[in-house]
């Protein structure tokens, strides 16, 4: 079995190192058959030239996608998907708030029952009125109206086998809705609680607008069915890719 993880990163420069070397680790009590795959969507800051500097140290295990500019995360977790080359597949967001301590135990979740296994973060270490309540409210209401039983949709902590995402193109926005898309393709969904950690450094992406562009998104994505196609474009365009040419 080898083991893919997708990181969407977007103006992480301080987090890269830190979060990139407690990861390492964790995989590797896990399996030496790996990838980590970051994808830079379209950094303005050093977030690049960070990533680049884990090849000093000869990371054969290190793939680096870099989009032409910002697509937005569901462009960059398409690209990602579209790169993998493992069976099974994490995704953790770049800002050291997923924990990757929580990997191996959503990994022994991934029963022969279950396709995905996404992280609940029951305990969140979020800002208050910003997130928490605005979080509660949308996953409440999704619930609702999508029929779908998961607590924590916008968890990026998750664990997907390689058939369930290898070839799914996300349109613009919906991976706030990867679960619910996949439940209704028919692949068998549980989720686990996870530990939250504070922010390692830098400010959250999410604001008042990507707030009100979420309970949009709700309404819109509300009827997904197995089958919407998502496949009839190409979201992003790849500026440069690094460390593929390793891949065995």
């Amino acid at each position: 079995m080898m083991l893919s993880v997708v990181i969407p990163v977007f103006n992480e420069e301080d987090n890269i190192l830190p979060l990139f070397s407690e990861l390492k680790g964790i995989i590797q009590e896990i399996t030496n058959n790996f990838e980590i795959i970051y994808v830079d969507d379209g950094s303005k800051d050093n977030t690049l030239s960070n990533l680049l500097s884990l090849f000093s140290n000869e990371e054969q295990y290190l793939r680096i996608i870099q989009l032409s500019k910002r697509f937005g995360k569901s462009a960059a977790l398409t690209a990602g998907f579209q790169s993998i080359i493992g069976d099974i597949i994490v995704t953790l967001d770049g800002d050291g708030q997923d924990d990757p301590s929580n990997i191996p135990k959503l990994l022994s979740a991934l029963t022969q029952e279950y396709d995905v296994v996404c992280g609940w973060r029951k305990k969140r270490h979020d800002s208050l009125l910003t997130k928490k309540v605005p979080s509660r409210i949308y996953n409440i209401l999704n619930r609702r109206f999508t029929g779908s039983n998961l607590h924590d949709n916008n968890c990026t902590l998750r664990v997907y086998r390689r058939k369930t995402v290898k070839d799914l193109i996300l349109p613009k926005r919906a991976h706030r809705y990867l679960p619910v898309i996949l439940e209704n393709r028919g692949f068998n969904i549980t989720e686990i609680c996870v530990t939250h950690r504070p922010r390692l450094s830098g400010k959250s992406k999410y604001g008042l607008k990507r707030l009100f562009s979420g309970f949009f998104d709700l309404f819109k994505f509300r009827s997904l069915t197995s089958k919407v196609d998502l496949s009839t474009q190409s979201l992003y365009e790849i500026k440069e890719r690094y460390g593929f040419e390793k891949q065995l």
